[in-house]
């Protein structure tokens, strides 16, 4: 149970070991960040750095030029395990977002699992990193931390990008506890449905059903709720929109993030009060606080949504 539990510190042999688990180190890092603590990101190593440029240039792929990372959460990673599906979108609904970026004179760089289809970009536009077949995995590395931004969901990447100080736009993210932007990111979140109904359901009622501490796909089935994708036209203006942030045009509505972290501060109040949430480290609601930024698409395909 070593990495899973919180147990405290216990002296084994010369050893003082503190036993945490992941939830409560989170939460502990976000509670200092929200007190005005430093954030010290990571630097990528220079031998992971000449081992990843000496393979981009050897796939003719200019390592100083700018580039986006894409990286489409799939189940492929464990096979048969998909407890997590509703974290997963559609590949295919990010090919305007792509050509888009790609006319904005970005090259897209994807990094994951290999198999997706390219959707017929050019390959100096649109680099397909897992088809290469087997590669020092310092490429990663080397994207993650020099891209100019990310385009990407939840999922392992996006910290990782993070940890190097790199911003990412985050599309159909899901409301979970754990999704804590704290590098100003930009959040496009997925579509909440009670099961079989057309109308998506707004933000407080997500909120009051309890819905960002059910983490399993069948759960939420069993609870009645369904979670749908973002439209590529949905992905394409919060595209837009990051875009705009990147070139220093963009504003920020603070009246639309008021309102949004406000609905969460209620429901933090609810569940840090509640013995259950606090017992398994739930007490906490990353969206309640100051972090990022809600995509303004989520209002337009979605009026009252904040309501």
């Amino acid at each position: 149970m070593l990495g899973t539990k919180d147990a405290g510190f216990h002296r084994i042999g010369n050893l003082d070991c503190l036993f945490a688990g992941p939830r409560s180190i989170f939460i502990r890092f976000y509670r200092h960040v929200l007190a005005g603590g430093a954030v010290k990101f990571l630097e990528l190593p220079e031998e992971a750095e000449s081992i990843a440029r000496e393979i981009l240039s050897a796939h003719e792929i200019d390592p100083d030029a700018p580039f986006v990372f894409f990286h489409n959460r799939t189940l492929a990673y464990v096979p048969g395990m998909t407890y997590h599906a509703y974290r997963t979108p559609k590949v295919e609904t990010y090919q305007p977002s792509i050509r888009r970026l790609i006319e904005a004179g970005y090259r897209v760089i994807r990094i994951g699992e290999p198999g997706l289809d390219t959707m017929g970009f050019p390959p100096d536009a649109y680099v397909n990193i897992p088809d290469w077949g087997e590669v020092d995995r310092a490429v990663d590395l080397f994207v993650l931390a020099r891209n100019a931004f990310g385009l990407a969901q939840n999922s392992g990447p996006i910290w990782v990008a993070g940890a190097f100080g790199r911003p990412v736009l985050r599309t159909n993210a899901p409301f979970e506890h754990m999704n804590m932007p704290y590098n100003d990111d930009l959040t496009l979140f997925k579509h909440y449905h009670v099961a079989g109904s057309a109308e998506p359901m707004r933000y407080r009622q997500i909120l009051d059903a309890g819905i960002p501490a059910i983490l399993f796909s069948d759960k939420i089935a069993e609870a009645g709720y369904e979670v749908r994708d973002n439209s590529p036209d949905e992905l394409l203006a919060a595209t837009e929109e990051m875009l705009d942030r990147t070139a220093g045009t963009w504003q920020r509505d603070v009246e639309t993030d008021t309102a949004f972290r406000a609905l969460g501060a209620e429901y933090e109040a609810r569940i840090a009060a509640d013995p259950d949430m606090q017992a398994s480290n739930f007490a906490f609601y990353g969206y309640a606080h100051p972090f990022g930024s809600i995509a303004r698409v989520t209002l337009e395909a979605q009026p009252g949504f904040l309501d």
